[in-house]
């Protein structure tokens, strides 16, 4: 965090409004990749974008609630404290023109900090993100496709020994339950912004939103898959 002076405390919140607003934007894109990936039977890769949307996605939210003042007995006080400590580790950077900025405070959020979030403010998205060995959640499955299983052998036999939760089936029935709830936690995640932080809100469903953060993510994908992140934009 900045030091505490008016008018670089203001400058910090619009930065956090500004990185909730490319967060849900990179959300948006890994929901559609997840989407694109699963209809192609790209069943891990597909798993691990879809993790990532609603990851992201709960960032957004963390970075709007933390833009706001502090409420009174605030329920997430303690993941506050420990985010504006990392915030304040951050050094400006210079571009080509020489203009100043800090990087973005999104990329400090740990994974951890985001599904008790949303276990609080938004729980039905908090039921397909998950936490970590929760069975079936989007958590436990991204940990499959990176870890798992693992095998040891003895010279003769192998053995499977860990990771061994899903079947091929299995696991391709839980992301399908994930992909088809997932235009409703955009909704779900929208109306909350709308709700607690109508300033973010009205960045995302404003016209700057297509010309900027929607426009400058759109140019690293496919047009099958910017066709779909539009398709979940045009939903919320």
């Amino acid at each position: 965090m900045p030091d505490e002076t008016s008018p670089q405390i203001e400058k910090f919140v619009e930065q956090l409004q500004s990185s909730s607003a490319l967060t849900f934007a990179r959300s948006l894109f890994h929901a559609a990749e997840g989407k694109e990936l699963f209809d192609q039977a790209v069943v891990f890769a597909s798993a691990v974008s879809t993790y990532y949307s609603l990851f992201h996605l709960g960032g957004a939210l963390m970075l709007a609630y933390c833009s706001g003042p502090v409420p009174p007995d605030d329920p997430h006080a303690s993941a506050r404290t420990r985010l504006e400590k990392q915030w304040r580790t951050l050094q400006p950077r210079t571009l080509s023109n020489g203009v100043r900025y800090l990087p973005d405070p999104g990329e400090r959020i740990p994974h951890k900090y985001v599904p008790p979030f949303l276990q609080r403010e938004v729980p039905e998205i908090f039921q397909s993100l998950g936490q970590r060995d929760k069975r079936g959640t989007l958590w436990d499955m991204r940990e499959f496709v990176s870890y798992a299983p693992r095998m040891v052998s003895n010279g003769h036999i192998n053995v499977r020994y860990s990771g061994c939760q899903y079947e091929p089936q299995d696991f391709k029935s839980h992301l399908s339950q994930h992909l088809s709830r997932i235009d409703q936690s955009f909704c779900s995640a929208a109306g909350w912004l709308k709700q607690h932080h109508n300033e973010v809100y009205l960045s995302i469903v404003s016209g700057d939103f297509i010309l900027f953060e929607f426009a400058e993510l759109r140019s690293y994908h496919p047009p099958s898959v910017v066709k779909r992140a539009w398709a979940l934009y045009r939903a919320v």
